[in-house]
């Protein structure tokens, strides 16, 4: 049973390998992996995406948090920032072990594949693991495959308990018991008053047990991926997103580390200004960090997150790197981003602090896209971290083509980045260009050298248009020209992905569904909206061999490959 123990912050070591040189992957999430069970997970599904990719000449797999899902299925509103989503363990082991039975799992067969519901998977997908979970404490049945799980599971326990697993499964028993925000609970359950704590363990040990079992369960599946992972060379790419949620076992563990009131009230809240996708800005409604708090402790905290996503990642994406140099706060009554300030963040000084603790240089790719300033990219460069590009981005957008747009690869000031064709906030390459402006495609075509650059401009409805520059003078396509690029659309997704590939940036990351050519149908996320996101899955049979054999082609042919000939 858990540990009484907690806020023990011991590090155990973990192996800092440096950032890989020339080289490219692909972003898929967890969730979206082909299973027949309503959902994607870490067991043989996981094992064939990296087979898959190894086919396809990959040596990076980028996924979004690992953590568990919040509201509408957001991967980024995680009750913990620590634990692991119980919804992406497999079932098949279970089955094969014979702690499941196929009758248990015929309704989950019954779920519609190509989108994930999260409101009805996440209760059935439960109900199956706790099953399980009694049948193994019964003690009834014997399978190779879960010999020594008691000894394995004390171990797993006495090591991960003291400093977050024995906070998160106590946390997650209450929240259920109480069906509210840790906030309105009782005062003394509120501000984990002692025996209140010991009282609640007590009388909730079995619900405490089976989140404590899901936990070790992820363990042992996700270990397996990431020796299967080590074994054919492709690297993991995690993400820790900047902030957690008010509602989750972190605030509630560590509340000094947050702006709150004596009561554990918000303060503040997180977001960003008003930007390219949306007018009144994101409202993320996370609480704000008290940085010289934290400081005082030494960084602590961070150390431990650092260290836990190192444990299931090679390589750490970092969600909002911005915020490190300042964040956007908003008074906690407001209901739009709008009237928020720039509060300054702690700058280097938290990176170098785990960097210490960790005993060498964390592989951190930092996501610099937004409302960048002078002062983040100092941050980057002094740590050495590279930034990203998002070739969606290099077109004009609302506004025209910019030859010297800093998304553009002919602009790239280093091969120190990372090239996405786009990420999950973006559409699909195709349905970006679904949805393109007219000057946008033909901006993408001449690129490509598809078509001589007068015969754009000379158009109908087009206009040449002198720009004066610092160095050069550029011709722009005014709006309003006729759309004669719409063929674009059939071609966007692999001319993205050689884009990107070509480019001089040592790691190109795609999004699958680029390789699969699918439309905005198919995009992960479109932010500052809450609903239908989050739950696109590839199926059965759409990663192909000749996918494979196109995406290393191109992988060898622009020597992304290890050992690459040509």
């Amino acid at each position: 049973m858990p540990s009484t123990r907690s806020h023990d912050m011991r590090q155990p070591s973990v192996a800092l390998a440096p950032l890989p040189g020339r080289c490219s992957g692909v972003l898929l999430h967890v969730t979206s992996l082909p299973t027949d069970y309503g959902i994607g997970d870490v067991g043989p599904a996981a094992i064939n995406f990296l087979d898959w990719l190894h086919k396809a000449g990959q040596t990076l797999w980028q996924f979004l948090p690992l953590n568990p899902h919040g509201h509408a299925g957001s991967p980024y509103g995680t009750p913990s920032a620590l634990a692991a989503n119980p919804a992406i363990v497999s079932l098949v082991p279970l089955l094969g072990a014979g702690l499941l039975k196929a009758d248990d799992v015929k309704e989950l067969l019954s779920v519609p594949k190509g989108k994930v519901d999260y409101d009805r998977i996440t209760p059935l997908k439960r109900r199956l693991l706790r099953l399980a979970r009694d049948r193994f404490r019964e003690g009834n049945i014997s399978h190779p495959s879960i010999e020594g799980w008691d000894e394995k599971f004390d171990e797993f326990v006495r090591r991960e308990g003291p400093s977050w697993l024995d906070d998160y499964a106590l946390f997650t028993a209450l929240r259920e018991k109480h069906g509210k925000c840790w906030v309105d609970w009782p005062v003394e359950l509120r501000d984990r008053k002692a025996s209140a704590m010991n009282k609640a363990r007590k009388e909730l040990e079995d619900d405490i047990d089976e989140h404590l079992f899901n936990q070790f369960l992820f363990d042992i599946q996700w270990s397996a991926v990431r020796k299967h992972a080590e074994k054919l060379g492709i690297r993991l790419v995690g993400d820790i997103p900047i902030f957690v949620a008010y509602d989750s076992a972190d605030v509630w563990a560590h509340r000094q580390m947050f702006k709150l009131d004596k009561d554990g009230k918000q303060l503040a809240q997180a977001g960003v200004p008003p930007d390219y996708f949306s007018a009144t800005g994101q409202l993320w409604g996370n609480p704000v960090y008290d940085w010289t708090a934290i400081a005082k402790d030494g960084y602590k905290w961070w150390t431990l997150r650092c260290q836990r996503m190192l444990a299931l990642s090679d390589i750490i994406r970092i969600d909002h790197f911005r915020g490190f140099e300042a964040a956007w706060e908003v008074p906690a009554d407001h209901t739009t981003a709008m009237n928020g300030k720039w509060v300054k963040g702690p700058g280097t000084a938290v990176f170098k602090a785990v960097d210490k603790a960790l005993g060498g240089r964390m592989p951190v790719i930092a996501e610099d896209l937004g409302v960048i300033t002078a002062e983040v990219n100092a941050i980057r460069d002094e740590m050495g971290y590279p930034g990203m590009k998002v070739l969606q981005f290099a077109w004009g957008g609302e506004s025209k083509y910019d030859p010297r747009g800093d998304h553009l690869p002919h602009n790239l000031k280093s091969h120190h980045c990372v090239y996405y064709t786009g990420t999950h906030d973006n559409n699909t390459a195709r349905g970006w260009a679904e949805q393109a402006s007219a000057s946008e495609r033909k901006a993408v075509r001449r690129y490509l050298g598809r078509s001589a650059p007068g015969q754009d401009l000379d158009a109908p409805g087009g206009k040449r248009k002198r720009v004066e520059g610092a160095s050069m003078v550029s011709e722009k396509l005014e709006a309003g020209a006729e759309d004669d690029a719409r063929e674009i659309i059939e071609t966007a997704s692999w001319d993205f992905i050689r884009i990107a590939f070509s480019s001089v940036a040592d790691m190109a990351i795609l999004q699958l569904q680029d390789a699969l050519d699918l439309g905005t149908d198919c995009r992960m996320n479109l932010p500052a909206t809450v609903d239908n996101n989050w739950s696109w899955r590839a199926l059965d049979g759409q990663m192909t061999d000749d996918i494979a054999a196109k995406l290393r082609s191109f992988t060898e042919f622009y020597g992304r490959e290890p050992a690459t000939k040509i």
